[in-house]
């Protein structure tokens, strides 16, 4: 009997094991629910400080379109989460090698500011904290 015990117990250590395994073979986008992918994505945060929902944005997109939306917590903060980018930005991590014009309207017009490449910037007293509509890399 305690053979058999023994046995089973071995089997669900490397069944476990094997799902840990796994589990490390995620890409970056899929492991982190709010998106944010090193060296292509512009890295949205709902707080001025980086912290509170997030999500990655690699494309000249606009944020109010279905899908864009905070998902994920950063810095041990989920304010924010669930709800939509367009016009909550409170920080941008520019993780690409591109430069990122975010701009204060839909369709990459209005006033706008650039975050160069692989740059945090805080929004706070520029003309797009949560003011903010779309971006365009360049």
């Amino acid at each position: 009997m305690n053979l058999v015990r023994k046995f089973v117990t071995a089997a669900a250590g490397i069944t476990a094991l094997g799902s840990a395994v796994v589990g490390l073979g995620v890409s970056p986008a899929s492991a982190s629910p709010g998106g944010c992918v090193w060296g292509t994505d512009n890295c949205i945060y709902y707080h001025s400080n980086f912290t509170g929902g997030f999500n990655g944005d690699g494309g000249n997109d606009n944020y109010g379109n279905p899908g864009w939306y905070f998902a994920g917590c950063a810095g041990g903060n989920c304010d924010g989460d669930g709800q939509s980018i367009k016009n909550n930005a409170g920080s941008m991590y520019n993780m690409s090698g591109s430069w990122v014009r975010v701009f204060y309207n839909s369709n990459q017009s209005g006033p706008y500011i650039d975050i160069a490449p692989y740059t945090q910037e805080s929004l706070v007293g520029t003309v797009v904290y949560n003011q903010n509509a779309s971006q365009l890399f360049w």
